[in-house]
């Protein structure tokens, strides 16, 4: 394959994140190293591992030059990530978590559709998860989401721009390592927002969308991406996933959106900080729960929901989590419902 301009096959950089992953890497860049493509650098950016992840990454890149290792104090993903663009090379990045996978074609696929459509800057694929305890599943049994229903949750649209951002704006359309970018994006769009995690990559795609960016799905065969599902993944923590949630949408002010984006956007506010009061609450923190739904109301700009918000914050001392939850969830139209929130006893406080 050629690159667009005739150099020889474009070089994509694969940016990998890792912190006390040493237990896990190992398989990442061997799945890696099967890539069909093979014209790629791995990025592997260690963000201040106290464990063996120098030695298994050093060893990896002894054998392999397309391997190269860096470490940084402790920053986080985001950060990681930064450091990984600043010294990567190549015509395309992909993002590739340390405990994740991607399927043998991924880059040889994604690499060849936007070679032949110059009007695409982010190809994505679908995902499926696969358990720490049953690695098996990345062959057989993968499920299309890590959550009860197991159903898939991925929209699988394309688009460019204020077509695209209704959908992203209610929730994330592609986990990290589902797409491939143009090196042009990433230069436009900047850097990620170390102080979103987890939901850096979130807002970097919103971000991308805002600034006019196409993004195309591609169900290519064995192109997909694999997740990992275990104890340590950071999307496993609901209340950690709602405060960045919150964050993440009260920063959004400060993007360039239309006002009706920014209006969808403060709805969207009010429901993560109300799912969050509910979080609390079921974790004990009643107080502190009541204060989120209370700020549900002030930010929600629909006066039938904002009394709803209200109405919640007042009775959540008085009814069971269960009751709670389905007095907030009734007010919430975006797609953090179904995700988050849910409570852990019936009708009793943890």
């Amino acid at each position: 394959m050629q690159s667009s301009n005739g150099s020889g096959p474009p070089l994509v950089s694969v940016i990998v994140p890792t912190y006390n992953y040493g237990h896990l890497i190992s398989e990442t860049l061997t799945c890696l190293q099967s890539q069909s493509y093979e014209n790629w650098e791995g990025i592997i950016v260690d963000d201040g591992s106290t464990d063996n992840t120098a030695a298994v990454v050093e060893a990896a890149a002894a054998s392999d030059p397309r391997i190269r290792y860096f470490k940084q104090e402790n920053q986080r993903q985001g950060a990681a990530r930064n450091l990984g663009i600043k010294q990567s090379r190549g015509n395309y990045l992909q993002f590739l978590d340390s405990d994740d996978l991607l399927e043998r074609k991924k880059l040889e696929l994604h690499v060849r559709f936007l070679e032949g459509h110059p009007e695409v800057d982010i190809v994505y694929s679908g995902v499926r998860y696969f358990s720490t305890d049953n690695p098996d599943e990345r062959l057989v049994s993968r499920r299309y989401s890590m959550w009860d229903d197991g159903g898939a949750w991925m929209p699988e649209i394309s688009g460019q721009g204020s077509s695209i951002l209704p959908v992203l704006l209610r929730n994330n359309i592609m986990v990290v390592n589902a797409p491939l970018v143009r090196r042009s994006v990433i230069e436009k769009a900047g850097a990620f927002d170390v102080a979103l995690t987890p939901v850096e990559d979130w807002q970097y795609w919103i971000r991308c969308a805002a600034a006019g960016s196409t993004f195309h799905y591609d169900d290519g065969q064995e192109s997909m991406a694999l997740v990992r599902s275990h104890e340590l993944s950071a999307s496993a923590d609901g209340r950690r996933m709602l405060r960045a949630t919150v964050r993440m949408r009260s920063g959004l002010a400060a993007v360039e959106l239309s006002a009706e984006m920014q209006q969808l956007n403060q709805q969207l506010l009010a429901e993560a900080k109300g799912l969050l009061g509910v979080e609390e609450v079921i974790n004990g923190n009643l107080l502190k729960g009541m204060k989120q739904i209370f700020s549900a109301a002030l930010s929600d700009n629909r006066p039938r929901c904002k009394g709803k918000w209200l109405l919640c914050a007042v009775s959540a001392p008085f009814v069971g989590n269960e009751r709670l939850h389905e007095m907030v969830t009734s007010s919430v139209t975006g797609s953090l419902a179904g995700i988050f929130a849910k409570p852990k006893t019936k009708n009793s406080r943890d």
